[in-house]
């Protein structure tokens, strides 16, 4: 089967190009999940002047839903498919757990609501397929969340990728080590067949980062994954090897054992943009055997939210980019960019955490194009994190057949070496 090259149409005005856009569409959004993924989404509701207003909440547990009704006052629903009948939301978020991403998806998109869902899309390309005939049929968006090409320093690093200065990307190295493992999960989370484990909930971000910077259009794959804590009957650590249909590889490592974390190599600095100290810290303490329960996740949960320090630039592990003519790094500010001239720095505008997704689909509806990153970029996402898991089995390299290109990637032209420039004025040029 061929590639599925599908350039998402107007990307130039996507909010992950950052772009002026229109008067913005309001979004009425019902979240659909109230766990600890949604606790993530919520603050994006209290900036005053936003184009979307929280306007509901569903989930099966009714302590739940009585809490976000006391903090958001906003109507709850005991179901998704409930929600989705009320007129007074259009637009529903899916952080619901893995396996029932595919339904809840269709069941809004059956009611004329547009979607964001967060990562992974869903467990099967089948159940991803069955979303995206929802989403077309009924005419709606679909909007994949939970992306870390939303972050300012991927931005930046894709900006000056995509200007060709630095010629065409050779290689891409994305790495991290965290405690993902030793935080307290729930059953599902733990079993893969659920979509648990380390490559379903961590490795689309390794992927969409590498991704986006290596144009999208993975050509093979070739990985190992493992479980070496004994405890734990699901996958804590991967390594991956992937080709571009552009000739570039990347390479991603990912740990989640807890023993060494990546900001030791990132200035201290997390996911967050905040100094890795106090709840999430490494001190001394017993090591997690087991699933939790829904009540010590979530208190554990907001301990980790609590951050202390300057806000820096979020770094999920280490990513750095080799072109012809440089290497590019995140730093706490910005980008670092490498030349045969020596080191800069360019800054990077500061990153909005989970209002970026909000922003872009509503900038979509407004501007009638598609939202990026789709669909289409989700189930090829996915397609890599199941080639990594089948690689893994039987030692065998993997052909992909459903990648899309990254919105500009066939616009990047490769500079002669003595014409690129580096300079901090041309590297914060916008188009």
């Amino acid at each position: 089967m061929k590639n599925d090259v599908i350039q998402a149409r107007g990307a130039r005005g996507t909010a992950i190009q950052g772009r002026a856009a229109k008067a913005p569409f309001q979004l009425r959004v019902g979240i659909a999940g109230l766990g600890v993924a949604a606790t993530q989404v919520l603050p994006a509701f209290r900036r005053a002047d936003s184009p979307y207003v929280l306007a509901g909440g569903a989930d099966v547990r009714a302590d739940v839903r009585d809490a976000f009704a006391r903090g958001y006052g906003c109507p709850t629903f005991d179901s998704v498919a409930a929600m989705c009948k009320s007129d007074a939301i259009n637009t529903v978020w899916i952080s619901t757990p893995n396996t029932l991403h595919a339904e809840h998806v269709v069941t809004a998109a059956r009611h004329g609501k547009h979607v964001i869902c967060e990562k992974p899309m869903a467990v099967t390309l089948a159940e991803c397929d069955r979303m995206l005939r929802a989403a077309e049929d009924n005419g709606v968006k679909f909007l994949q969340g939970h992306s870390k090409i939303y972050g300012a320093p991927i931005r930046a690093m894709e900006e000056i990728v995509r200007s060709g200065r630095l010629g065409r990307v050779v290689q891409i190295q994305a790495l991290n080590f965290n405690d993902w493992l030793q935080r307290p999960r729930l059953a599902p989370e733990l079993d893969t067949k659920q979509g648990g484990g380390l490559v379903y909930r961590q490795g689309p971000h390794l992927v969409d980062i590498v991704r986006f910077l290596g144009g999208g259009l993975v050509k093979n794959v070739r990985a190992v994954t493992g479980r070496a804590d004994r405890n734990f009957d699901t996958d804590g650590h991967f390594s991956a090897l992937l080709e571009f249909e552009n000739g570039a590889a990347a390479t991603m490592t990912m740990s989640g054992y807890g023993y060494f974390d990546v900001t030791e190599l990132t200035w201290g600095i997390g996911e967050s943009g905040y100094p890795q100290t106090g709840k999430r810290a490494f001190p001394r303490k017993p090591r997690l055997t087991g699933a939790a329960d829904p009540h010590k996740k979530s208190a554990v949960a907001s301990e980790r939210q609590e951050f202390a320090g300057e806000r820096k630039q979020p770094f999920f592990g280490l990513t750095i980019v080799a072109c012809e003519h440089g290497v590019i790094r995140q730093s706490p500010d910005g980008v670092y960019v490498y030349t045969e001239d020596g080191r800069e720095e360019i800054p990077s505008r500061g990153g909005r955490g989970r209002e970026a997704e909000l922003d872009e689909l509503s900038s979509a509806i407004a501007e009638k194009r598609e939202c990026f990153p789709d669909g289409r970029w989700g189930k090829a996402t996915l397609e890599v994190c199941l080639a990594m898991m089948a690689s893994s089995k039987d030692g065998r390299l993997r052909v992909l057949h459903h990648q899309v290109a990254s919105p500009g990637a066939a616009r990047i032209r490769s500079k002669p070496t003595k014409k690129h420039s580096t300079s901090s004025k041309a590297g914060r040029g916008r188009r």
